[in-house]
């Protein structure tokens, strides 16, 4: 993402210690090919608190939140983010949720075209370290 000017994430977060709960939790799935790990994505039930006073959809509690959606870099724009993404909206399905909520920077573009694309519609923005983020839903 740095390669690309997008100044997202850094050694702060994602670090290893927020990988390392998320696989305690397992909560991360993880995309392989030829034995590679080629992108991973985080699905729970844990909303980040900076999304309090977005304008949600009356009907969509309760909701699953997707947090760290990564491609390596070498992966991407072969479809794999969407790929993940659809196994969260399977998974949140199963356990019970009617919707699922997350958070893009605004100056990632491709994550800020993909997710209206797959369905999502645009809530508000957060206020967070890095800057200001997009936060969407999608009624499942």
């Amino acid at each position: 993402m740095r390669a690309a000017g997008i100044e997202q994430w850094d050694e702060v977060y994602p670090n290893a210690e927020v990988i390392a709960h998320d696989i305690e939790a397992q909560t991360l799935a993880v995309l392989c090919e030829d034995g590679a790990i080629i992108g991973c994505i985080t699905l729970d039930t844990n909303p980040d608190p900076l999304w309090q006073g977005m304008n949600w959809s009356a009907d969509s509690e309760p909701a699953a939140a997707v947090h760290r959606l990564m491609v390596h870099p070498s992966q991407q724009g072969r479809g794999y983010a969407k790929t993940l993404m659809q196994h969260a909206e399977q998974a949140a399905m199963d356990q019970g949720c009617r919707s699922i909520r997350l958070d893009t920077f605004l100056q990632n573009p491709a994550a800020l075209a993909l997710y209206p694309r797959l369905g999502y519609r645009r809530t508000g923005t957060a206020l967070m370290r890095k800057g200001e983020f997009a936060v969407f839903e999608k009624i499942l």
